[in-house]
């Protein structure tokens, strides 16, 4: 870049610090001042930098219907000002928003063919990739949305792919081994313990026998991403004893293990659990209630010795500061996100248990049901490598 920045009072390194924190879609346009930014800024190093910023780090709250029966996407910045992106198109539609324009707010519009009859969900997200599934066809898509491309999947010519009669457990991972990103599908069955692997790389799905699943079933809720592992809550019904387990998968060998949960000290019927990642290690919050009303948070940490209940930690033990907020993810590697069930409110609230602060946004928009999936803006192709 020195011949190109030879008439700049910047040095090299200062311009790559400044590149490494602008948002992609300036990037995007910087890309054209000439053919060494281009190769500079499309580099595989530099596109690695730039998602590992805090700076591009978001919430992503994702609404299963929008105004017109299309989900609906808003993102939220690090700091308590919030920006929305409202997938619709028509910004005075939403109850909450005035007519007149907001700075904070971006209107866009899916860039993939969606309708109201395609039961969308975004079921995944890792290094500014989403993983977007289409309940009636089954399609799958990885989109980007900061650079608006995306990929549709295609998929295999089997039955098996397709038999699941119920919403399938689909997840995305990153394997940095060979700078692949893969696409898992879990049976939705479980007695048929077969699960289908995509990868990027290849273009191509390959199914593996997963005997460790059978009698298995996941949960519900996203998978959290750890050390290049997936994991997820599952329950079995094997000897007609239900039993609640943590399943996981090796993103690079390709291998399930079950993991054991915390010997909880107030578990019960009512009691829920919900993976989250605080301060890179997997742990658990778990709460419990009459089933309306919640009475306390407990958070368990697990050690890097995985597999037993004994390594797991009691780390934080807090009372609701609201007896109807329900967890729905962590973020800033240390803080608990909660939100309320049925548009109770329209706050999500930030916990951090190390610190005991708060802060809360406003969702901004009047839908009653949503998630909260970690995100950061990146160059990341949907072409694989």
């Amino acid at each position: 870049m020195s011949d190109e920045t030879a008439d700049c009072s910047l040095t090299g390194d200062v311009i790559y610090e400044i590149l490494l924190r602008l948002p992609v879609k300036s990037l995007l346009r910087f890309r054209s001042v000439s053919k060494s930014w281009y190769c500079y800024i499309s580099s595989r190093d530099f596109i690695q930098m730039h998602r590992r910023q805090p700076v591009h780090e978001k919430l992503l709250r994702v609404s299963d219907r929008g105004p017109r029966d299309i989900p609906t996407i808003s993102f939220f910045s690090l700091d308590p000002k919030i920006t929305t992106v409202v997938v619709d198109d028509e910004i005075d539609e939403l109850g909450d928003f005035d007519s007149s324009p907001d700075p904070s707010v971006v209107v866009v519009d899916l860039p993939f063919p969606c309708t109201p009859d395609d039961e969308v969900r975004v079921v995944g997200s890792c290094n500014g990739l989403l993983c977007v599934h289409f309940n009636r066809s089954s399609s799958i898509i990885l989109w980007n949305p900061a650079t608006r491309k995306y990929k549709l999947l295609e998929s295999p010519d089997c039955v098996s792919f397709y038999s699941d009669p119920f919403f399938p457990c689909i997840m995305l991972g990153f394997v940095p081994q060979t700078n692949d990103y893969k696409v898992i599908k879990l049976p939705s069955s479980s007695k048929n313990p077969k699960v289908w692997v995509y990868s990027l790389n290849s273009d191509s799905w390959e199914e593996i026998e997963a005997p460790i699943l059978h009698g298995l079933l996941p949960k519900g809720g996203s998978a959290v991403i750890l050390n290049h592992c997936l994991y997820w809550l599952s329950y079995s019904n094997d000897d007609d004893n239900e039993l609640d387990i943590i399943t996981c998968f090796g993103l690079y060998n390709q291998v399930f293990t079950r993991i054991k949960l915390p010997n909880l000290d107030t578990a019960s019927n009512l009691t829920i659990q919900k993976l989250v990642i605080l301060k890179g290690c997997l742990s658990m919050i778990t709460y419990s209630g009459n089933g309306i009303a919640v009475n306390n948070y407990e958070v368990w940490v697990m050690s890097e010795q995985q597999g037993a209940a004994e390594f797991w930690t009691k780390q934080f033990a807090f009372s609701s500061f609201s007896n109807l907020a329900r967890p729905v993810g962590s973020w800033r590697k240390g803080e608990l996100l909660l939100g309320y069930p049925n548009g109770l409110s329209l706050e999500l609230i930030s916990y951090n248990p190390y610190t005991k602060r708060t802060h809360s946004f406003q969702k901004r928009t009047s839908e009653d049901r949503f998630k909260v999936i970690n995100y950061v803006e990146t160059l990341e192709s949907v072409e694989g490598s």
